[in-house]
């Protein structure tokens, strides 16, 4: 185990661990919950004076060959730690374990966290069976940043019993394995942080400037500029979370990018502006080539003014200096989120710039390039493997959120666990490439009408005749006798007029007194042509899944 400083962390740096076999980490454990301050300034405290206890105890075991001085300093550790335990006992508590870990292997390693009442520490007339149940459980570190929370409840009765207890982390199996540990804590939510949380929207692109910002010096003097310290392990952080990174800088364009290049990190970057223009005016026209809000973007600068400026500018843009970006890794607008989706969301965008190129040699035939792309649309039930997704859809989408409800992940779960809606995963690509997951809907058959009760489409699709295609499918394949009307529930937020323009595109009409809108299928139709559309499901005889083409 040692300190590996190109990791950042709260304490400046991650433990690097490697496993051998039968290997494990395990400390005294105490939930005496303080500031993180006060922590992390007496473990350094700690480390002080540690070297000195060792010292005192060696020389005391030479003159006594009392073999308890050989390891003063872990048994006063071990009673300081129990000691913290003891006062915590009327104090609060933890709401959960975190573990943040960086597994450098290019495949996941998977490990138990364990916390059990210290065998050593019992007393003897501790009767075994009034003692709690130790506290287990798997954990998958997939390659790269992870972060894994385990709740209070999950572990509470081993805290509070009054008795010392150990953590513990084991590798499973009997291969070497190596971690860098970044946090292992119990730790305690700050109520403005999860306020601020809940009511911001989380962060979807990061747009850096270059010199003094992303390398060191300025590039025009000498253009051998290197990257400044945890740079690219924040690049890789967020493009591993499905965070999209850009360029504002002034400078020049040529050997601005020929520099990314030879760093190789040019590939991180979507529609980077390097030119003159005001920073400010940069990122809205990143914004708009991405079809994303400004509420959703972050700026990082070394310059005081340059910040000021895109702050005034664009009200919604979170403004960071590079001084500071090592509270991004742990910034909760800055998570993204773990799925598969997430580490493909940067190649998604590239394929979509190659799309408009292609478009643009169909000039005003818009249906004639959308035909030639060749667009599939899949419309799948939902599966349990589907939940990573289908909670980024129901949390994150705006402008084709056609409710304008968002779900918390504890919220959604009891949907998807209703058999008595019907719930569909929209999936689509075409020739340049496939755009995953887009769309999630939650869906009633009533009588003669079809009832959209939530409908939630990714702005990658926007414009590509998807949500006409999804509604003819229902109405073709889904509904067994063909409906009278299908009504879907709108609600104006302000941020889905998209959504709107689409239902008033296809005839949809306010309904009265009921709110939503319908559209009336004896007199318009919702075919579309150009898209092909289709459903896997399991044949009935094992052998597989078969595609139904309409």
């Amino acid at each position: 185990m040692y300190r590996n400083q190109r990791f950042p962390s709260a304490r400046g740096y991650g433990a690097e661990v490697t496993f051998k076999q039968w290997g494990k980490i395990e400390a005294r454990g105490n939930t005496l919950m303080l500031p993180a301050t006060a922590a992390l300034l007496a473990e350094r405290m700690i480390g002080l004076v540690a070297p000195l206890t060792n010292a005192a105890g060696a020389m005391m075991y030479r003159l006594t060959r009392d073999m308890r001085w050989s390891y003063l300093e872990y048994a006063l550790l071990e009673r300081f730690a129990r000691w913290m335990h003891r006062v915590n006992r009327t104090e609060s508590k933890p709401d959960f374990f975190l573990l943040e870990v960086y597994n450098p292997a290019d495949v996941p390693i998977r490990m138990q966290l364990n916390m059990a009442i210290s065998g050593g520490m019992m007393s003897k007339q501790t009767q075994l069976t009034k003692l709690p149940l130790p506290f287990r459980t798997s954990v998958v570190f997939p390659p790269g940043y992870s972060r894994h929370e385990f709740g209070y409840q999950q572990f509470s009765m081993i805290t509070e019993c009054g008795l010392p207890f150990d953590i513990a982390i084991i590798p499973d199996g009997e291969t070497a394995s190596r971690v860098v540990f970044l946090t292992a804590d119990f730790i305690v939510h700050r109520k403005t942080e999860s306020v601020r949380s809940s009511s911001t929207p989380k962060i979807k692109c990061v747009v850096w400037d270059l010199d003094n910002t992303m390398w060191d010096g300025i590039l025009l003097e000498n253009e051998a500029v290197s990257l400044r310290p945890k740079v690219l392990d924040l690049l890789r952080f967020f493009y591993e979370r499905g965070i999209l990174l850009s360029i504002a800088s002034k400078n020049d364009e040529a050997s601005a990018w020929r520099r990314l290049e030879e760093l190789g990190i040019a590939d991180y970057f979507l529609y980077p502006q390097i030119n003159w223009l005001p920073k400010s005016e940069n990122v809205r026209i990143i914004a708009e080539q991405l079809n994303i809000g400004l509420d959703t973007f972050a700026f990082i600068d070394d310059n005081p003014f340059e910040l000021e400026e895109v702050s005034r500018a664009l009200k919604g843009v979170d403004c960071v200096n590079v001084a500071d970006i090592d509270r991004l890794f742990l910034d909760p607008r800055y998570q993204g989120t773990n799925s598969e989706e997430a580490k493909k969301r940067s190649q998604f965008y590239k394929e979509e710039f190659v799309r408009k190129k292609s478009a643009a040699r169909f000039g005003s035939d818009y249906l004639g390039f959308l035909a030639a792309c060749e667009i599939k649309l899949s419309i799948d039930a939902y599966a349990a493997d589907d939940l990573d997704r289908v909670s980024e859809l129901v949390q994150r989408t705006n402008q084709l959120n056609f409710s304008g409800r968002k779900y918390a992940r504890d919220e959604i779960l009891p949907i998807l666990a209703d058999d008595e809606v019907r719930k569909y995963v929209l999936r689509c690509s075409d020739n340049f490439g496939s755009y995953g997951a887009v769309g999630f809907a939650i869906v009633r058959f009533v009588e003669q009408e079809i009832r959209i009760e939530d409908f939630m489409l990714s702005c990658r699709v926007q414009g590509r005749f998807i949500e006409q295609a999804f509604f003819n499918y229902l109405v073709v394949s889904e509904s067994g006798q063909r409906p009278q009307s299908l009504w879907v529930n709108f609600k104006p937020t302000g941020r889905n007029i998209p959504a709107q323009q689409v239902l008033e595109s296809l005839h949809f009409e306010t309904c009265s007194p009921e709110k939503g809108l319908r559209v009336d299928l004896n007199v318009h139709s919702l075919d579309c042509t150009f898209i092909s559309v289709g459903s896997l499901s399991t044949s009935e005889s094992g052998s597989g899944r078969v595609e139904a083409s309409h």
